[in-house]
């Protein structure tokens, strides 16, 4: 029985920095239609995951594939439109819009440098939205001094005291906002507390971990610098 054997001209894969693990999933690969033309042309095979895509040519194609893509002035291009099929990407992504994949082939001087330069790997990557991480804690707080502390250093955050949170009621609750846009992430940064004690040295630990905000409780609100993304995040006892 003859079996199929292929050499793999390119894998890449999508990245994101709000993912722990930092894979982009839940992607969408759309080939254009000169790229089909091209798969169907030289027999490519083309393997796709919900955040990855492989491309592959049949070893009895590759002196053809070589040969032709030289017809066209080099580099043979193949493109892909790449997007997300998550309804809250937008939520968490600072730039939303797809991206295009270029797969170059014939790009060589001999069919020999050519071949050692095929199976390359490659990423797309995708910025976290930045955004003022508001926290508010909700319930009966009796310590006289609240504070978040990152014991990483990395962020910091001010307490606005009791705040109103809503016009209607005129319920109040602490508040605390980052003095920066903050990245979203999957997972809260380690080391972000809330911390109590009698003076302005607040050392107990109240909450070991606080929660990273929810990517869809984005707000927007207008500030001195125009318009501002807000997460908010509701802590309760």
């Amino acid at each position: 029985m003859n079996t199929l054997k292929l050499r793999l001209l390119a894998h890449v894969e999508t990245r994101h920095d709000y993912f722990v693990d930092g894979r982009c999933r839940a992607m969408r690969f759309e080939p254009t239609l000169r790229c089909r033309e091209l798969i169907q042309k030289f027999e490519l095979v083309l393997r796709t995951n919900d955040h990855s895509l492989s491309l592959h040519a049949p070893e009895h194609r590759l002196d053809v594939l070589w040969d032709e893509a030289h017809v066209e002035p080099p580099p043979l291009m193949l493109s892909f439109k790449v997007s997300s099929l998550d309804p809250a990407f937008a939520y968490y992504t600072e730039d939303t819009e797809a991206q295009t994949l270029r797969i170059a082939l014939g790009d060589a001087a001999d069919e020999a440098t050519w071949l050692d330069g095929l199976g390359q790997h490659s990423t797309l990557q995708w910025r976290s939205r930045q955004s003022i991480w508001c926290y508010w804690l909700l319930g009966e707080w009796e310590e006289k001094v609240l504070a978040i502390v990152d014991t990483q250093g990395a962020r910091e955050f001010d307490a606005l005291g009791l705040t109103p949170l809503d016009t209607a009621e005129m319920r109040r609750a602490h508040c605390f906002r980052s003095r920066a846009p903050l990245a979203l992430s999957e997972r809260a940064p380690t080391g972000l507390q809330l911390r109590a004690g009698h003076s302005a040295a607040a050392t107990r630990v109240v909450v070991s971990q606080l929660p990273a905000p929810r990517p869809t409780a984005l707000q927007y609100e207008s500030g001195p610098n125009g318009r501002q993304a807000v997460s908010e995040i509701f802590v309760s006892r």
